[in-house]
C-alpha cells in the first residue's frame, strides 16, 4: 500500500472519521489499529516481526533501567550494560536485514575464495526487507539513550510504545521523530476545521509534487541513466543536474503528504525540509535538508562523541601541538568523518558511503579549511556579498556540489563514476556539449512529450514561488489563509484539477515507490 495510492486515502478518510467519533480516550487504540492495517499491506505481514521485536526490546530494556533507578539510584550497576546490549541488539538486525549491501559482497568474495557452504547459504538466504527499518530503527535507538540519559520517563504500557515505534504515516519514510515530539499521540483531540483544511492542502501539495513532477523528471533521469551508450554528451549533465530536482520533489512530496496525514488527526509532526536549495554552502544545506536525520546524528552520535573522554585527551593533545585552531580542526575532523560514516552506513550501501559520507566530509572539511581564505579574497576584491547575485551563485554552487554526490544514489557507484567522467569531458570539450537537443526534439527520445516539459517547468516555478514566500512569511498556506475567499478557493481548486489530469496514477500506470522508502 503506497501513501499515493486510493487504499491508503481510503484508509485515512475511514480512520479520521472514526478517530473523531469514538470516546476520546481511546483515540490513540485506532491509531494504533490504522497503523496496524497500513503496515500489514503495505509491507509482508512476516515483516511486521522485526518491528515487534524492535519495540520489545525497548520496552524491556528501559523498564529494567527505570525499574533499577527507582530501588537502586541513578548510580545503580548494569545501567549502561544493558542500555548497551539493547542498542546493540537493534543494530545487528539492522545491519543483518537492511544492511546486507554492505556485509555481502565481502561474503560473497570469501564465498569464492573459500569453500564456506554455511556463509554461502546465508548469503543466497532471501530475507524478508522491513519496510521503513532505517527510520524506527534509529526512532527506538532514540528512545533507548533518551531513557537511559533521563530526558523522558519510560512508557509502561507497551501497547503506546508500539504506537509510538509505528504510527503509520511516518513509518516508512519518517520524519524520524523523538518520544517528546509525538506525545501527543495519546492525547485527547478535538476536530478542528483548520487542521482538516491545513492537513488537506499539504496533502495536495504533495501529490503534486510527486505524481506531476517527480514522476516526470524521474522519466528522464531514469532513461538517460539506463543506456549510458547512447546518452552520451550534454545528456549526462541532464541527468546529474535534474536528478536532484526530482529527489528533491519526491522526498519532500512524501513528507508532505506525512505531515498532512498526521495533521488530519491533529498530531503535529517535525518537519524535515526548509527549503535546502535556497543554502549558500554545503553546511548550511544539511541543516535543511532531511533535517530530522541530521539532528538524529548530531544529538546521539555527534555530541556525545566529542564529549567523549578519548577525544576529550584527543583534543588536549591536538591543541598542545599544533596549536589551538588546528588542534580544533581536527578534533571537528574526525567527528565528523564519525558522523557521515554512520550517515553513509545508515543508507545501506557502499555507493552511499562513497556519494554521502566521503564526498561531503571532505566538502565540508575543505569549506571550513578555506573559509578565512575565501573571506580574505572577497575582502581584496571588494564584492558585495549580500546581493542577490552572489547568494544566487552561492546557491548554484552548493546545487551542483549536491547533484555530483546526488549521482551515486541514481546510477550506483562504478556507473555515478563513469556518469560524472562523462559530464567533466563536456567541460573539456566545447563540442561534446550539444544543448541544442532541447531544441531539436533529440531529448524527447527519453520518453517523454513538450507537454511533460511544459509542466516540469511550470510546477518547478510554482514551487520556486513557494518556496520565496516561506523564506519570507513563512509556510505559503498562511499566506494563501490570509487571502480572500475566492482567491484561496481557485488555488486550491486549480491545483487538484491539476494533480487530477496530469497526475501518474491509476491503472496501467505502475507509480514508483519514493526514493526514501528503500530506507
Amino acid at each position: 500500500m503506497s501513501i499515493t495510492s486510493f487504499y491508503f486515502l481510503a484508509l485515512v478518510t475511514v480512520g479520521v472519521l472514526v478517530y473523531y467519533v469514538v470516546p476520546k480516550s481511546i483515540q490513540w487504540m485506532i491509531l494504533l489499529v490504522l497503523s496496524a492495517v497500513f503496515y500489514y499491506f503495505a509491507a509482508t505481514p512476516c515483516t511486521i516481526g522485526y518491528l515487534v521485536v524492535s519495540t520489545m526490546i525497548a520496552y524491556l530494556s528501559t523498564m529494567w533501567i527505570q525499574k533499577k533507578r527507582d530501588a537502586l539510584g541513578r548510580e545503580a550497576k548494569g545501567l549502561l550494560v544493558v542500555t548497551f546490549v539493547a542498542l546493540a541488539v537493534n543494530i545487528v538486525i539492522w545491519f543483518f536485514v537492511k544492511g546486507r549491501g554492505l556485509w555481502v559482497p565481502f561474503a560473497l568474495r570469501l564465498t569464492a575464495w573459500r569453500d564456506v557452504s554455511v556463509l554461502d547459504s546465508l548469503v543466497n538466504w532471501k530475507i524478508a526487507a522491513s519496510l521503513g527499518m532505517g527510520y524506527y530503527t534509529l526512532q527506538v535507538m532514540g528512545y533507548i539513550i533518551d531513557c537511559y540519559w533521563e530526558n523522558i520517563t519510560p512508557q509502561k504500557n507497551p501497547l503506546k510504545l508500539f504506537l509510538f515505534v509505528c504510527y503509520f504515516p511516518q513509518l516508512t519514510t519518517g520524519p524520524i521523530s523523538r518520544y517528546t515530539q509525538l506525545n501527543t499521540l495519546y492525547s485527547p483531540h478535538r476536530f478542528e476545521y483548520r487542521n482538516l483544511a491545513f492537513g488537506s492542502q499539504r496533502i495536495l501539495w504533495g501529490f503534486m509534487k510527486k505524481i506531476v513532477l517527480a514522476e516526470r523528471v524521474g522519466m528522464i533521469v531514469s532513461a538517460i541513466n539506463a543506456d549510458p551508450g547512447t546518452y552520451t554528451g550534454f545528456y549526462s549533465w541532464i541527468a546529474i543536474l535534474l536528478y536532484p530536482l526530482q529527489m528533491y520533489a519526491d522526498f519532500s512530496g512524501c513528507m508532505d503528504i506525512v505531515l498532512g496525514v498526521s495533521e488530519l488527526f491533529g498530531i503535529p509532526l517535525a518537519e524535515n525540509f526548509n527549503n535546502p536549495f535556497f543554502s549558500r554552502s554545503s553546511q548550511e544545506f544539511w541543516q535543511r535538508w532531511h533535517i530530522t536525520l541530521g539532528t538524529w546524528a548530531k544529538d546521539y552520535v555527534l555530541y556525545p562523541l566529542l564529549k567523549s573522554k578519548s577525544m576529550v585527551n584527543f583534543g588536549k593533545v591536538a591543541r598542545k601541538k599544533y596549536g589551538k585552531k588546528t588542534g580544533k580542526f581536527l578534533v571537528n575532523l574526525v567527528g565528523m568523518f564519525m558522523l557521515w560514516m554512520i550517515m553513509g552506513i545508515w543508507h545501506g550501501g557502499w555507493r552511499y558511503i562513497i556519494g554521502v559520507s566521503l564526498w561531503y566530509w571532505v566538502i565540508l572539511m575543505l569549506g571550513d579549511l578555506c573559509a578565512p581564505w575565501f573571506q580574505h579574497i572577497t575582502e581584496k576584491l571588494h564584492m558585495k556579498t549580500e546581493c542577490f547575485a552572489w547568494h544566487f551563485f552561492q546557491s548554484a554552487r552548493t546545487y551542483v556540489i549536491y547533484a555530483v554526490g546526488a549521482t551515486f544514489f541514481s546510477v550506483g557507484v562504478t556507473g555515478g563514476i563513469n556518469r560524472l567522467k562523462d559530464a567533466a569531458k563536456v567541460l573539456l570539450k566545447r563540442g561534446y556539449a550539444n544543448p541544442w537537443i532541447f531544441f531539436d526534439q533529440s531529448i524527447l527520445k527519453t520518453g517523454i512529450t513538450w507537454q511533460d516539459i511544459n509542466l516540469i517547468i511550470f510546477v518547478t516555478g510554482m514551487m520556486l514561488i513557494v518556496a520565496v514566500l516561506r523564506e519570507k512569511y513563512g509556510y505559503a498556506r498562511n499566506w494563501i489563509q490570509n487571502q480572500c475567499v475566492l482567491f484561496r478557493w481557485f488555488i486550491w481548486l486549480a491545483m487538484f484539477v491539476l494533480v487530477l489530469i496530469y497526475g501518474k496514477y491509476g491503472p496501467g500506470y505502475d507509480a514508483s515507490m519514493f526514493i526514501y522508502q528503500g530506507f
